[in-house]
């Protein structure tokens, strides 16, 4: 099983093939530091086996509409070697005078092949997102996570990228990788000074790479009942809260042996979190979880709605803006 990287695209192509090259280089390299790289990714039995793991088996990209039609074209790029700054990138400027999707493919179908797993055929999913509307953005970033979740056994494996795109989109990518819980690796790649920002692959592999940390935002069935709890009975004391999870929810309550566990160990990490809050009568839903809800909500119905990627390509509405190509992969 190959990863799923996840992220927004612009119109550099070297925030998709930087880093798609930087994971070649050190996939077919292979030494110790590499192997511990990669060690999350696969299966335990490759891993046992000594097989190689971490390859890349499609792209999920989010961008405009312009950028899809080919109405904002890619700016032009250093054509570097992998690791290197050539002579004369400071010197590029402009815009190309092919569409995006032509420019990616054609560059992927020659880099791509280094990290395939030996596929004769790689997936893009051309994702259309609103780059100024945060909720549109966010819903369309949570179907596909929950499509790629909800497949097989332990779903796909998903590593998202932060460094394409503007901040509604990464900022879609990154709060559904905390919400979800499903993402494996959240990451930025950044170049070294404006010249290295031109160029087409990666430039150096000191600084490159920085993995980032999946803050998970994701709630426990417990305290997802608190908070259900306060938002249809109101406020509520904490001797009524516990009466009422002992009750009627007995098997999520099994740990809560007393008043003081419940407020110790649940209602005071929420409060601190924002989720709940006090007022004179008891605990009420905090102002954090308002905030979340709406995100929160998208999410399970995305999940709800049991479909993989690419139903979600195949099926109205949801292929008015998602878009499975298969890529011939040279080699």
């Amino acid at each position: 099983m190959g990863v799923y990287h996840l992220m927004g695209l612009g119109r550099s192509v070297g925030t998709v093939i930087g880093p798609l090259t930087y994971l070649a280089h050190r996939y077919n390299r292979w030494n110790a530091d590499d192997r511990r790289f990669f060690d999350r990714s696969g299966e335990v039995r490759q891993r046992q086996a000594g097989e190689r793991v971490g390859d890349i088996q499609a792209l999920v990209l989010f961008t405009t509409r312009e950028v899809l039609n080919g109405t904002a074209l890619p700016y032009k790029y250093a054509d570097n070697l992998p690791g290197q700054i050539p002579p004369g990138a400071e010197n590029v400027r402009g815009v190309l005078e092919k569409p995006m999707k032509e420019v990616l493919r054609t560059l992927l179908c020659r880099e791509w092949p280094a990290i395939s797993g030996e596929r004769e055929k790689g997936t893009i999913f051309w994702c259309e997102v609103d780059r100024r509307n945060i909720r549109v953005t966010y819903e369309r970033v949570v179907r596909v996570v929950a499509a790629l979740a909800g497949v097989g056994g332990q779903g796909k494996e998903m590593w998202v990228n932060l460094t394409g795109g503007n901040n509604v989109i990464n900022f879609a990518l990154e709060l559904a990788a905390m919400l979800s819980g499903n993402v494996a690796r959240l990451y930025y790649v950044q170049a070294e000074n404006e010249d290295a920002e031109k160029c087409v692959r990666y430039t150096a592999e000191d600084g490159y790479w920085v993995d980032l940390p999946v803050m998970p935002l994701a709630l426990g069935r417990l305290r997802q009942t608190i908070i259900q709890i306060l938002n249809d009975h109101g406020s509520t004391s904490e001797e009524k809260l516990y009466s009422r999870l002992k009750n009627e929810y007995y098997d999520l309550s099994r740990g809560l042996t007393s008043e003081e566990t419940l407020r110790n160990e649940y209602l005071t990490p929420m409060r601190k979190q924002g989720l709940i809050a006090k007022d004179k009568d008891g605990y009420i839903v905090g102002p954090q979880w308002e905030l979340i809800r709406p995100y929160q909500e998208l999410l399970q119905e995305a999940r709800a709605a049991g479909l993989t990627i690419e139903d979600l390509a195949r099926q109205e509405p949801w292929r008015n803006w998602l878009e499975e190509e298969r890529v011939a992969l040279g080699r």
